[in-house]
């Protein structure tokens, strides 16, 4: 019986992420079908010499260019911070004016649906 118990919360657990992802990706399901294409928007502010902060950022559970997008338009819509997104690598790199709190960049991925790994600053 205890086993049984275990097993359904970890299924509605498991239910749940999916659910999150799916809705964090704008209800389009897999992004890589083609069907959604994501425009890359830039910062405000396009002069990477005004940043004086460099952080990496493991990005888990990216397989295509729309998600690479996605996290790149999250960051760049954050005041004071310009970001690109490698997808081969993974890794997000966000550069922000001021110095940036490690659990907010973890949050502004987490959000877009996507796993955040390790942060390293520059």
């Amino acid at each position: 019986m205890g086993i049984n118990i275990v097993i359904v919360v970890a299924v509605v657990i498991a239910a749940a992420l999916v659910i999150r992802s799916y809705i964090a990706r704008g209800g389009k399901g897999d992004c890589c079908g083609g069907a959604d294409v994501v425009r890359a928007k830039g910062p405000a502010d396009r002069d990477a010499s005004h940043y004086a902060h460099t952080y990496e950022v493991k990005v888990d559970g990216m397989s295509c260019e729309n998600c690479a997008k996605r996290i790149a338009n999250a960051f760049n819509a954050m005041p004071g911070t310009m970001a690109s997104v490698d997808l081969a690598s993974g890794i997000a790199t966000v550069r922000t004016k001021e110095s940036a709190d490690v659990d907010g960049l973890r949050r502004v991925v987490r959000n877009e649906g996507y796993g955040a790994g390790a942060i390293r600053e520059l």
